[in-house]
């Protein structure tokens, strides 16, 4: 891993994210703050979660990062949901190269350029999180905060 000269990231809360064929990002309904909440099935409405990681390349050779997403609850503690084996933490980890794709017949970026990455996360069925409760989806590369978005879980009036 490099020791990049900078990082910047945005992520948001969209009712839809995909990226298509060539690379663009489509988002609707993006900039959620509230999330529905059905309470005879404890899920929250389906949602789309989407990250931009920009990172400055001091060099054109591998500069790979480890990126996690993670949510955490009011307190900044992770939640978990039940899995097979146990609880585990809502958790996205991955080692993402930045690099530029290098083509001969296509001139090469700057030293400097920045490299970057999109994440988009589906939630199609929503997630199990209790309903009157403040969450925030929280960015790291390498362990440094780059970006978060707070969101909350509306129940019914009067609960």
């Amino acid at each position: 891993m490099q020791d990049l000269s900078s990082a910047d990231g945005n992520i948001l809360i969209a009712d839809f994210v995909n990226i298509d064929a060539a690379g663009k990002v489509n988002i609707i309904g993006g900039g959620v703050q509230f999330l529905g909440f059905d309470p005879d099935t404890g899920m929250t409405a389906p949602f789309s979660l989407y990250a931009s990681i920009i990172v400055t390349l001091p060099t054109l050779d591998e500069a790979s990062e480890a990126v996690d997403i993670l949510l955490v609850d009011a307190d900044g503690q992770p939640v978990t949901l039940p899995g097979p084996e146990g609880p585990n933490p809502l958790r996205f980890n991955q080692i993402v190269d930045f690099t530029h794709v290098k083509n001969p017949a296509v001139q090469q970026p700057p030293i400097g350029f920045p490299g970057s990455s999109n994440v988009v996360m589906n939630f199609p069925g929503g997630l199990p999180l209790p309903s009157g409760s403040t969450y925030e989806w929280v960015v790291l590369v390498d362990g440094r905060r780059l970006a978060s978005t707070t969101f909350f879980v509306p129940g019914p009036a009067g609960v």
